[in-house]
C-alpha cells in the first residue's frame, strides 16, 4: 500500500471519529435544550449536563469542528426562541381575555380563527367591535414582545443586550435569535363569491383571493395604527449573499388555497377553521458557518458557546 493510501485511510478515520463526536455533542445539547425549556431539571442537573458537554468539547477542539458545532447549536436556539415568541404572544392575548388563539409550533404560526376577527364575508374592523379589540391587543403584544428580537435600520439590535437579559425583561433574547419576517396571512374557505356582483359590502371583492387580501391588509393596517413603532422593526435577510435589513411586518393572501388540512372544506366545521388570519413568524437562520460569522459580526453580538445557558 502506498504512503498516499495510508494518509488517506488515516484521514478517513479522523473524519469518521469527528462526525461521531460532533453527533454526540449535539445530542447532549438537544437534551439540555429540551429539558431546560420544559423546566423539568434543576440547577444541579443543568450543571452536570453542561459539565459532560464540556468534557466532550475537549475532544473536538479543531477549529472547523467547533464552529460547525456552534452553528448547529445556534440553529437549535433559533427554533427554541421562535417557540418562545409564539407562546409569549399567545399568553399576552389570553391575559387580555382573548380565548381561542392557537399556536402551531412546527410551522411558526399564531392562528386567529374566524370567530376572533372576521365573520363570513366580512373584512372591516368596526371601531369598538370585538374584532377591533382583538387586533389592537395583538398589536400591543407585538410592540411589547418583539423589540428584543428585531433589529433597527442600521442592522443593530433594536434594544441593547443588557436591557434584553433575563433579569431585565420577560421577553428576553439570550439566544441572540432574530426575526426575519412576520407575515399577516389571510385565508378563506372555499365558498364561492359571485364573480359578477361580488360582496354586498364591496362588489369589487368577487373572489376569495381578493377577500383574503383585504382581510390581511386591514389587519396589517390596524396593527400599525395601534403600534406605529412596528414599522421600524427590521429583520435580517440574506439575498444573493448580501445581508440586508428589511421591515419585519408584511401581509400576504392565499384565498382558499391553503386549507388547514386536506378535505377540511368538506364540512361546515372545517370551513370555519379555514376562515382565519395566520401570523407566521420566520426567523433568520444562517445557512452556513460563514453566514453565521458575518451576521454576528455585522450586528455586533456574541453567541453563547454550545451548552451554555438554557435557551428559549
Amino acid at each position: 500500500m502506498s504512503h498516499y493510501d495510508d494518509d488517506h485511510q488515516d484521514e478517513s478515520f479522523f473524519v469518521s471519529m469527528t462526525d461521531i463526536m460532533v453527533g454526540l455533542l449535539f445530542i447532549f445539547i438537544l437534551i439540555i435544550m429540551y429539558f431546560a425549556v420544559q423546566a423539568k431539571i434543576d440547577d444541579a442537573e443543568k450543571k452536570r449536563l453542561k459539565a459532560e458537554v464540556a468534557v466532550l468539547t475537549t475532544f473536538i477542539e479543531e477549529e472547523g469542528v467547533v464552529q460547525y458545532t456552534q452553528l448547529k447549536a445556534y440553529q437549535t436556539y433559533i427554533g427554541l426562541h421562535r417557540t418562545s415568541l409564539l407562546k409569549w404572544i399567545s399568553a399576552y392575548l389570553k391575559r387580555d381575555g382573548i380565548e381561542g388563539v392557537q399556536v402551531i409550533e412546527e410551522e411558526g404560526i399564531l392562528r386567529l380563527p374566524d370567530k376572533l376577527l372576521f365573520n363570513t364575508g366580512k373584512f372591516d374592523f368596526e371601531p369598538g367591535s370585538e374584532t377591533d379589540r382583538v387586533a389592537r391587543s395583538l398589536a400591543s403584544a407585538l410592540g411589547e414582545i418583539l423589540p428584543c428580537s428585531v433589529l433597527n435600520s442600521d442592522g443593530r439590535p433594536y434594544k441593547s443586550s443588557d436591557s434584553c437579559s433575563t433579569n431585565a425583561t420577560n421577553y428576553h433574547n439570550e439566544n441572540k435569535a432574530f426575526v426575519q419576517a412576520i407575515y399577516v396571512e389571510g385565508h378563506t374557505d372555499n365558498e364561492k363569491i359571485n364573480a359578477l356582483t361580488g360582496l354586498r359590502d364591496d362588489p369589487r371583492l368577487n373572489n376569495n383571493l381578493k377577500l383574503s387580501a383585504r382581510r390581511a391588509t386591514n389587519t396589517f393596517e390596524t396593527l400599525v395604527d395601534q403600534e406605529p413603532e412596528i414599522v421600524n422593526f427590521r429583520g435580517p435577510n440574506l439575498g444573493n449573499s448580501v445581508l440586508r435589513f428589511e421591515p419585519v411586518l408584511a401581509s400576504s393572501a392565499y384565498g382558499e388555497d391553503r386549507p388547514v388540512y386536506p378535505g377540511s372544506n368538506d364540512s361546515e366545521e372545517g370551513r370555519k377553521l379555514n376562515r382565519r388570519i395566520d401570523l407566521r413568524v420566520v426567523m433568520f437562520v444562517p445557512p452556513n458557518i460563514d453566514a453565521m460569522r458575518n451576521f454576528v459580526e455585522t450586528i455586533g453580538v456574541t453567541l453563547r458557546r454550545p451548552g451554555e445557558g438554557a435557551g428559549g
